[in-house]
């Protein structure tokens, strides 16, 4: 037999081995093909000799002889090979799967990776197990201990081949990284695991760096492989197979670590196992984040359907929808959120006036105000209702003066039916940012034709409590809004904020 051919059937034994052992019809059929070559072997031989004669003495070497030549003789036919009726090449019922071959790089289409769970924890025996080998190499005492294999035991194809006899280096430092290239290969597994499990679009933010940090990694673990001198491990092929079809699936291009050629160093295990590490961490936050948003999100969608159904009980639903607020939008939910818009527009004014908006909760209603003005205008504006009391004594007050209304952002409708409610002749607006310096409204309080000033304290920054100090240096009525922009509620809040103080300014002038 060549070295070729023995090489050869030695590859053939140990990739068939791990399915032999466990799929029934492959063993029976490799059964079958033994008998078969035994039979033919039998027929081969010469009649009564055994196919497998004994072994005798070695005869003396004879005196060579000096004969002369004879004629060839023409060899009997050789007799048909017979082949035993329970033998058979046909397909078996049961499916057999294909062997993890490590084949070149565009000839891998047929291996269906196994879960990435699984190969998490096979890596991870196997990296416990190169480095007992390297233990044993360095002169300690080694046995392999049970529950090792109990736990391989307990795993599908399972195969700590390191620690069986072969034909191996005797490196230590070989094992040792060989056991921490099976280290990182468990943790980039993982890692893909977690990728998958994230919601669609913050996968697609760390999709390419885990791709290229798992193709390093199954790298890697092929270099330790090859540096003990092992050809093929089943995890680093469906490693390199998941990370092949999930880049194919989603159109990304990896122009590293794939190639035969293309090997990572097994001793540099240390650096990328850091950086998966910190990799994972960063998927882990997003994931936790992913579930808190979805949590808040659902929570407060059906405690503000609760608001809307029975606005009687708005009030006590307040505090922990404002806390929801800012869980929300601090896990990533963006402010202006088309939902969370919806179901606030109808509930907004029924926010109790002892009640703090926290800061993101503040971007929230910001976000719906801005909404609220740039919606186009309807055609038709709604009837006036009849005016209250109320209504009627500030109109007297205001109407044909300029009132300046600080806080939030414009709402083109509101602007308009305040400014008709009241019968006024400008409503000036002005719409407020974060941090904004309160200078900035100094020239609209000081107008001559402003009668009062309204601050919107819901939608302002606590610093614009400062304008009172512009009202009064021009000698302007102030008025802190506490509720919405209903002219009821603000005919309310200017009669018993500066009623009497607005009365005397009008019999003076």
């Amino acid at each position: 037999m060549t070295d070729e051919l023995a090489e050869a059937l030695l590859t053939l034994f140990e990739r068939l081995a791990p399915y032999v052992r466990t799929d029934a019809p492959l063993r029976e059929a490799v059964n079958g093909f033994g008998r078969a070559v035994a039979a033919w072997t039998e027929q081969l031989a010469p009649a009564g000799v055994s196919a497998q004669p004994q072994p005798v003495p070695l005869p003396p070497p004879p005196v060579p002889v000096v004969e002369p030549r004879r004629p060839a003789v023409p060899l009997p036919p050789s007799p048909p090979v017979v082949i035993p009726a329970d033998f058979s090449l046909g397909k078996p019922l049961a499916p057999i799967a294909r062997p993890t071959a490590y084949p070149d790089e565009d000839d891998r289409g047929g291996i269906t990776p196994v879960d990435l769970g699984v190969i998490t924890r096979r890596c991870q025996l196997k990296s416990e197990a190169a480095r007992m080998v390297a233990a044993r190499k360095r002169g300690d005492i080694f046995t392999v201990p049970e529950d090792l294999i109990r736990r391989a035991n307990a795993l599908p194809d399972c195969d700590l081949w390191m620690v069986h006899p072969g034909d191996y280096v005797e490196a230590p430092k070989a094992w040792d990284d060989l056991g921490g290239a099976f280290a990182v290969g468990a943790e980039a597994a993982e890692m893909l695991a977690v990728l998958r499990e994230l919601p669609k679009p913050l996968a697609e933010r760390h999709r390419e760096r885990v791709l290229y940090a798992v193709a390093e990694a199954q790298s890697m673990m092929w270099s330790g492989i090859l540096d003990v001198h092992r050809r093929v491990d089943n995890d680093q092929v469906h490693l390199f197979v998941h990370v092949r079809e999930e880049a194919r699936q989603y159109q990304i291009y990896i122009n590293r670590y794939l190639k035969r050629e293309d090997r990572v160093a097994a001793d540099r295990w240390p650096d990328l196992l850091s950086r998966i590490a910190l990799l994972k961490e960063q998927l882990a936050g997003d994931r936790s984040k992913a579930r808190t948003r979805e949590k808040g999100l659902n929570s407060i969608k059906h405690k503000l359907r609760k608001m809307n159904a029975e606005p009687a009980k708005a009030a006590e639903e307040w505090p922990r929808v404002l806390e929801l607020l800012e869980e929300v939008v601090a896990a990533g939910v963006p402010a202006s959120n088309v939902d969370l818009r919806e179901l606030l527009l109808p509930v907004m004014d029924t926010l109790p006036e002892d009640q703090e908006p926290g800061v993101n909760a503040e971007r929230v209603f910001a976000a719906v105000n801005e909404f609220l003005a740039t919606r186009p205008a309807p055609e038709s504006e709604p009837a006036a209702e009849e005016p209250s009391a109320e209504v009627r004594a500030v109109t007297e007050l205001l109407q044909g003066r300029e009132v300046v209304l600080i806080g939030g952002v414009e709402r083109s409708t509101s602007r308009r039916l305040i400014e008709r409610t009241f019968k006024l002749s400008n409503l000036n607006w002005i719409s407020t940012r974060p941090h904004e310096s309160v200078t900035y409204f100094e020239p609209a309080v000081a107008r001559p034709d402003v009668a009062v000033v309204l601050l919107a304290i819901r939608w302002s920054s606590h610093s614009y409590g400062d304008v009172k100090d512009y009202c009064d240096k021009y000698g302007k009525p102030i008025v802190y809004l506490t509720a919405g922009y209903n002219p009821n509620q603000i005919a309310h809040q200017i009669l018993q904020q500066v009623g009497d103080r607005l009365r005397a300014l009008n019999r003076a002038g």
